[in-house]
């Protein structure tokens, strides 16, 4: 460019190149029932996601009706590399949408494919956009609205009862090991574009029996990113529930991702295993290089904690419901203090100080008798617990029992658990976070 050329000018090409990609951008559609081909018009729709990754272009967007998606080859991975939305609970003919009701669009895999891949169900991954051939000054937002993630049938269970989740990978019978990266990821990065900032929302999804060390549900943001998580119901996983990350790591709050986290419900969020002492069994958990705002969320039956806080920028917890979490409900892990909701105002470092209005009010989660009956009889080992330690377990593990509805048990505890991550059924998971509790708290329905 020319030394001479005016300021204004270059920014009226940035515009322009701006509004062109927003012009190129297009509608992509996919229907299990009637897809076929790769064309992905609402005429003639793709039957998979991943069969029309390759096309998708920044900007786009991807309609996908009501059925059951394996990925490509049944891979049960869809990746894509540039920043596109993905809507799903529409009706096949794209007229209606009711997601979580009568048109889920259920995004799973298949444990036995031979095209088993070990990575996350939906992974937005713009690590990389910085550099693709399309990218630079293109900045569209990214929606990701209306998703099913249910990773149990891609889940290697102990037998047919699928109350005991299976880690590795048989050899010998060439079975192929559970997948531990979750459900639902996106991954912003820096790009060309110096004075674009990535607007990222997840709304309206259910994620499933997803088995991760760490987010089921993960979003990490970028220096300037608006990052919204909102109405989600995230349910029966391993690992951290919802976690809110950042791929940049600058010094300057100023510049952090700025995430917006309300109305979700996070139930039962289990350790790794049995076994595992760390990096697991959060139901929310937030990054040291963000500033987030946590209001009006469900966040209970956790085996560690209700949120984890790295980090020493302050984060607003506001209104939430936060029950039945074995650790603590609140852990700043710069510090390393554990506290109790009631003492979180007085007591928590890096709390902003309009936190308030949290409380701990016992809910009743409504789940089958015989999945609430599995999910307690669990056994949560402490490799260093004392006789006190394990003594204390057991009454949380009542605790808990009563929460369920269940009868309490006197038995001593195991040295190994029958049951980890027993299989939730869709259905059930939406019943459990279609309504909001005390009319207050978590997700609720999606509207059309």
């Amino acid at each position: 460019m020319n030394s001479a050329t005016p300021r204004s000018a270059v920014w009226m090409s940035v515009a322009a190149l701006l509004v062109a990609g927003s012009a190129l951008a297009k509608d992509y559609y996919v229907s299990a029932q009637r897809g076929r081909g790769r064309t992905g018009s609402k005429e003639k729709p793709a039957s998979d996601l991943g069969n029309i990754i390759s096309k998708l272009a920044p900007g786009d967007t991807v309609h996908i009706a009501a059925g059951t998606y394996l990925g490509r080859g049944k891979s049960g991975a869809d990746a894509i590399l540039v920043p596109v939305s993905i809507i799903g609970g529409y009706s096949d003919d794209f007229s209606r949408r009711d997601p979580w009701g009568e048109f889920k669009t259920v995004l799973t895999g298949d444990v036995t494919t031979k095209n088993y891949k070990v990575s996350p169900r939906l992974h937005i991954d713009l690590a990389k956009y910085l550099y693709h051939k399309s990218g630079g000054t293109a900045m569209p937002k990214i929606v990701v609205d209306g998703l099913i993630l249910d990773q149990g049938p891609q889940n290697r269970y102990k037998d047919a009862g699928k109350a005991l989740l299976v880690r590795k990978a048989n050899p010998k019978t060439g079975e192929n090991p559970t997948p531990d990266r979750g459900a639902l990821v996106i991954t912003a990065s820096r790009t060309k574009n110096r004075a674009g900032k990535w607007d990222i929302a997840v709304r309206n999804c259910v994620v499933v029996n997803s088995a991760p060390t760490q987010g089921a549900l993960t979003v990490s943001g970028y220096q300037g990113s608006t990052v919204t998580i909102e109405n989600n119901l995230v349910i029966n996983n391993t690992g951290t529930g919802i976690y809110a990350g950042s791929m940049w790591q600058g010094r300057d709050e100023a510049g952090a991702p700025r995430f917006t986290i309300r109305n979700n419900t996070v139930l039962f969020t289990e350790k790794y295993d049995a076994f595992a002492q760390s990096f697991s069994g959060n139901s929310l958990k937030v990054g040291g290089a963000v500033v987030a705002a946590v209001s009006n969320n469900v966040l209970a039956f956790a085996d560690r904690n209700g949120v984890q806080k790295e980090g020493k920028w302050k984060l607003l917890l506001k209104d939430n419901l936060i029950v039945g979490n074995v650790q603590a409900d609140y852990w700043e892990v710069s510090g390393d203090q554990k506290i109790e909701l009631e003492a979180i105002e007085d007591e928590a470092e890096y709390l902003d100080e309009e936190s308030t209005g949290n409380v701990a009010t016992k809910i009743r989660v409504p789940v089958p008798e015989a999945w609430a009956k599995l999910y307690a009889s669990r056994v949560l080992i402490d490799r260093n617990a004392a006789a006190a330690d394990i003594k204390a377990q057991r009454t949380k593990a009542n605790a808990l029992r009563s929460i369920l509805g269940l009868p309490l048990r006197a038995d001593d505890l195991k040295a190994d658990s029958p049951v980890w991550l027993p299989l939730m059924k869709v259905e059930d998971a939406i019943r459990a976070g279609a309504d909001k509790y005390g009319g207050k708290y978590g997700s609720s329905m999606p509207k059309g």
